[in-house]
């Protein structure tokens, strides 16, 4: 048949191929088989939408070329790989093929109108009928409802064989159902399948995969908000309303509601699968489809910053090269002490929160900034080990911690082994290195650091100082080991309290201040020459003034120039006193965060921070800490 057929049907919007083909036999007296076979090709060719048996179609129905791609561009045409092009995109076979089929049946009863005695023969097949993520008929308002449903493509999609039958039920209004109007996805989805246009975010992702995440991610929503929630005919099309308003708002609204999920879930053993259902499984199975990529990553990044993943296990195809969060319970295993203890040293540390409403399984906190920490805590100690070691007494040790000589790792009170044993080891090993010839056998002159300082007043922490600086001598009483051994002329103790202000003029008090030494002491910068250095320089205010007991010139720094330092400079001591965090804490959250330590033309001045780069970050930390 080289020639148009005198009788023919005019296509209707949307209509498919296969549902033309089958009006157009019965215009003819003919059943959609044979007509295919009157046509010169088998129904199968029609069915895969042979491009030789579309263009006889066309040309028996006497179709432009643009109607006939029309048609096909609503039918889905294979394009192998349980593939199909459909309105321009690839689809899955599975979201367009399927034994049941749908329809509106106003606009089936509409079609009927023109042909009276024949109703079947007018009533045409919608595309978008089709697809399975399409819910309503936004012409009518009416959900699409199963038609009838058979498993053999040739007897499925000879639509007038089936509508025959059907059509005095439809006409009568016994596929009618209640109507609703059209949700936003309703909206975007019929205007985006009939003009390729889409003002959402979702413009630059395909229509199968924009839905299908729509519907998962709606069906977690629901789930979550009431899990007897959307069980009726209406649940399908609730998902995709619920996950549409979310992902039709942005990449970030999509991330926060996903982690809005993550840490909503109550309970000790959530896990992601749990927690996400069918959206994490079918972003697990589609690891091969590129049009997925996009949200598995979302999914993987929210998981990865609220699950305590492991090392080497896998998420959503790919492998945790390294841990980046821990729980309580996680390090606890992993460096082999109580999970009560790394909690309660975190916690001091700024790690956990004080109060934490997430349940326990996601407490986490960052491996990476407190990877020291949890270095340390297998090594600690209690106050009787720490003693040992240093060779102190009890009234010794707490000196040293009330003046901040040595810290504890955590203040804790539950904690009983809060003591690093190097702090103590260190401190012991400087006054070695320090130590001058052994006093007289019988100690005349000498006394202990601890008697010093019950006798005078003056602060061990002092007399520290001024052994650094060489303006004390050290010695061991060599019948005593340990700290408790080292001793300091009661002469050169006296002359210290004696050069203390209540002797001098009170206006030469007030500039000569207290050395440049013992105040980079005192912030924690040890480094000799550091705070000369610093001066030098021209970044930190000092003077040159002659000391009362050695005799010589002493850089000096008065109450106006140390107010001057703290307002524009922290250090890792003085921001643990300013903000509650332990230094190294500090020093980790400036790091996380691109604050570099201060270095004009690269010259290295230590942990030395400008205060208005490093306090926005560490008043951010003390909030999170603190919520």
């Amino acid at each position: 048949m080289p020639f148009s057929l005198p009788l023919r049907p005019l296509p209707a919007p949307r209509e498919t191929v296969l549902s033309f083909l089958s009006r157009f036999a019965a215009m003819n007296a003919a059943t959609m088989s044979d007509f295919s076979n009157d046509l010169g090709y088998q129904i199968r060719r029609f069915l895969d939408l042979e491009t030789a048996a579309l263009d006889r179609l066309a040309e028996a129905a006497g179709l432009d070329p643009a109607i006939r791609d029309e048609l096909a561009s609503w039918t889905g045409v294979p394009v192998g790989d349980v593939r199909m092009t459909f309105r321009g995109e690839v689809f899955v076979s599975r979201a367009l093929r399927n034994p049941v089929m749908r329809g509106c049946p106003l606009c089936l009863q509409e079609d009927a109108q023109a042909t009276p005695g024949h109703p079947e023969r007018s009533m045409a097949m919608r595309g978008d009928w089709l697809l399975r993520s399409v819910n309503l008929c936004c012409h009518h308002h009416h959900p699409l409802v199963p038609l009838w449903e058979v498993a053999r493509p040739s007897k499925r999609f000879d639509s007038v064989a089936r509508l025959r039958d059907l059509a005095p039920e439809i006409m009568a209004g016994a596929f009618d159902r209640p109507r609703s109007e059209p949700t936003d996805y309703d909206l975007w989805l019929d205007n985006r399948l009939e003009t390729g246009e889409d003002p959402t975010w979702l413009s630059g992702h395909g229509v199968y995969a924009a839905t299908t995440i729509s519907a998962l991610f709606g069906m977690a929503l629901l789930q979550h908000r009431s899990p007897e929630a959307s069980r009726g005919d209406r649940q399908e099309a609730e998902a995709h309303a619920a996950g549409f308003a979310v992902l039709s708002q942005g990449e970030a609204a999509f991330r926060q509601a996903l982690r809005d999920l993550a840490r909503s879930r109550g309970g000790t053993q959530i896990a992601p699968r749990q927690t996400f259902g069918k959206l994490y499984v079918a972003l697990d199975d589609y690891l091969t489809d590129a049009a997925f990529d996009p949200f598995r990553t979302m999914l993987r990044d929210c998981i990865l910053e609220t699950w305590p993943i492991a090392a080497g296990e896998r998420v959503l195809g790919e492998m945790l090269p390294a841990r980046r969060l821990h729980t309580s319970g996680t390090a606890a295993n992993e460096i082999g002490v109580s999970t009560k203890l790394v909690e309660q040293i975190l916690t001091d540390a700024g790690g956990l929160p004080a109060t934490d409403p997430r349940p326990p399984a996601l407490r986490t906190f960052d491996v990476a900034e407190y990877a020291w920490l949890l270095a340390e805590i297998p090594a600690l100690v209690g106050r009787g080990d720490m003693l040992a070691a240093m060779g102190a007494t009890e009234a010794q040790l707490r000196t040293l911690r009330e003046e901040n000589i040595i810290r504890p790792l955590t203040r804790h009170p539950r904690v009983k082994a809060p003591w690093r044993l190097a702090d103590g080891l260190a401190l012991v090993a400087e006054l070695h290195a320090l130590m001058q010839p052994d006093p007289p056998a019988d100690g005349s002159g000498w006394e202990g650091l601890q008697f010093a300082k019950r006798r005078t007043g003056l602060p061990v922490g002092a007399m520290l100082d001024a052994i650094r600086e060489g303006r004390m001598r050290v010695a061991r009483d060599p019948g005593q080991s340990g700290y408790r051994s080292f001793m300091v002329p009661k002469a050169e103790v006296d002359s210290m309290t004696g050069a203390r202000p209540h002797v001098r003029r009170r206006d030469e008090t007030a500039a000569a201040g207290q050395p440049a030494s013992v105040f980079a002491t005192r912030i924690g910068m040890r480094r000799k020459g550091w705070y000369p250095a610093l001066h030098q320089a021209g970044h930190a205010p000092a003077f040159w003034n002659r000391h009362p007991v050695i005799g010589r010139a002493v850089l000096y720094v008065s109450e106006d120039d140390t107010t001057k330092f703290h307002r524009r400079f922290l250090t890792p001591a003085t921001m643990q006193d300013e903000f509650g965090l332990h230094r190294q804490t500090c020093t980790a959250r400036l790091r996380a965060a691109g604050v570099r330590p201060f270095s004009p033309d690269g010259v290295d001045f230590g942990p030395l921070y400008l205060r208005q780069e490093a306090e926005p970050v560490l008043q951010r930390a003390v909030g999170l800490g603190q919520s």
